[in-house]
């Protein structure tokens, strides 16, 4: 009888506890803070360059640039905005994000390159900017990063798809958020030292959000502002896109559509250190 009344009492206090806790309401993650940026330099940039993709390279920037019959695939000297280089897409696609990424371990690098509606990932010799391959897509293309291991596609939305790098098949999906908002219209993507950075269309802030395989991957850390960029360009600039990061200098390339100036941001301290 006294095992029994024991057992009751546990029992009672097992369901009260649970009780309790579900009667607690859940706490939404707090909105991403907002960190200034510092600018170590500026450089110029084409103010025609409609910037989609941007790519730093053995001391060079390789730049995808979009609009029908007006879309190319440019190298260019940072220090002087000079092109090296030049492919002239067909007019009928419109060019988007770009990457650096073998095809498999072990192989020379080659650029891919997003078209936004036409369902294509094209891919280029990095040096001549020769086309090596085409490939499709599903859906729109936007933006582009590779981390190492996968590429890392956005669409747009909210979502950001996971690709393999061999054959562009998808593997998964993130979804982004910040707190507990949706972050849509996610844009130009680059890697920097395990961060994925994003912009965000129509924005004059960079996303700097956890990794997929971080814990709470697809979360937004922290927001970089550029607002304080904008009041230095022309009135032909559009929104900021345009994200390269030099891993040797620990140096952040930023750009946008139209901008005539590139600017080159110190690592801000929160992106030293990798996530988790």
């Amino acid at each position: 009888m006294r095992a029994r009344r024991a057992a009751l009492a546990l029992l009672a206090l097992i369901a009260t506890t649970l009780t309790a806790a579900l009667a607690e309401p859940v706490r939404a993650p707090a909105p991403a803070p907002v960190l200034p940026v510092r600018v170590e330099k500026r450089l110029p940039h084409d103010p025609d360059a409609f910037t989609q993709g941007l790519v730093f390279h053995q001391g060079e920037l390789l730049e995808s640039t979009g609009l029908y019959r007006r879309s190319t695939l440019r190298r260019t000297d940072p220090e002087t905005g000079r092109v090296l280089a030049l492919a002239r897409l067909p007019g009928t696609l419109f060019a988007e994000g770009l990457a650096l990424c073998p095809e498999r371990p072990g192989q020379r690098p080659r650029l891919v390159l997003l078209t936004w509606r036409e369902g294509l990932i094209l891919t280029y010799d990095a040096a001549s900017l020769k086309r090596l391959s085409t490939h499709r897509l599903r859906g729109q293309g936007w933006g582009l990063a590779w981390d190492g291991t996968r590429l890392i596609l956005s669409d747009g939305t909210d979502s950001l798809r996971l690709l393999a790098p061999d054959g562009f098949a998808e593997t998964g999906q993130v979804k982004v958020r910040d707190g507990a908002q949706p972050v849509r219209e996610l844009n130009e993507l680059e890697w920097a030292e395990g961060w994925l950075l994003a912009n965000v269309w129509g924005l004059d802030r960079i996303a700097v959000i956890r990794p997929p395989g971080a814990r709470h991957a697809g979360q937004v850390a922290a927001w970089l502002d550029l607002s304080a960029l904008r009041r230095e360009l022309g009135p032909q600039a559009e929104t900021a896109n345009g994200l390269a990061y030099d891993a040797r200098a620990k140096a952040l390339y930023v750009t946008g559509k139209r901008w005539d100036t590139v600017f080159v941001l110190a690592l801000p301290a929160p992106l030293s250190t990798p996530p988790d």
